[in-house]
């Protein structure tokens, strides 16, 4: 196989991981046009890989397509926010369920010290630092799940918690991070499941309160 042929193959999941970061770093923000041409100059590809790319961010659920106008960073409704927060529910339970068999004691450690950081944050109401500590959290519990397709179907939740204006109290919410990351160290997959969907639960509750 040629070289020109195998960057040809990578350039469409280049563009897409560089757009995805941007999106998920709020840098673009829903409703935020994404045209072909500009994206094409930007990261020195054809227009066609630009539509790939974008198809692709499209079926992750971080763009959407405009009628004869490309495609935009999506903007998700109220009863959106609370659909996608139902299957995060099932999507964090499974890796709590997951990561019983494979943390270790240093995982656990790490789990806990981020929560506790999480916690800090939020009382000193840092909202952008608490944000991106909340996602390396949860992501840490996806990476031991050692399930790469659960971890790719939940590229899109990041974005959804950019999006969500939640009033849980951080007492509970470090309370419950604690609980999932004790039951996964003694290695306890149903109360570890079980736990996590509560939290997630919780959160999707607090977006019924807080538009309400």
């Amino acid at each position: 196989m040629s070289k020109a042929r195998v960057n040809s193959r990578t350039q469409p999941q280049r563009v897409v991981e560089a757009i995805q970061k941007r999106i998920l770093d709020g840098d673009l923000k829903p409703g935020a046009p994404l045209r072909q041409i500009p994206l094409s100059k930007e990261h020195c590809v054809s227009q066609s890989v630009v539509r790939e790319s974008l198809q692709t961010l499209e079926q992750y659920g971080l763009v959407t397509g405009v009628d004869k106008q490309g495609f935009a960073v999506r903007k998700l409704g109220r009863q959106e926010l609370i659909d996608a927060y139902r299957v995060r529910e099932v999507l964090e339970g499974l890796a709590a369920r997951l990561c019983c068999r494979r943390a270790n004691r240093d995982a656990g450690g790490w789990l806990k010290n981020m929560a506790h950081q999480i916690h800090a944050q939020s009382e000193e109401e840092n909202g952008d630092d608490r944000s991106d500590l909340a996602y390396q959290f949860h992501q840490r519990f996806l990476s031991l799940s050692g399930n790469e397709m659960l971890q790719r179907v939940s590229i899109g939740y990041r974005f959804v918690g950019n999006l969500v204006v939640t009033d849980r109290e951080p007492d509970q919410l470090l309370e419950e991070h604690l609980a999932v990351v004790e039951a996964v160290a003694n290695n306890q997959p149903d109360e570890a499941e079980r736990l996590a969907r509560v939290h997630v639960a919780r959160s999707a509750d607090s977006i019924v309160r807080h538009e309400a």
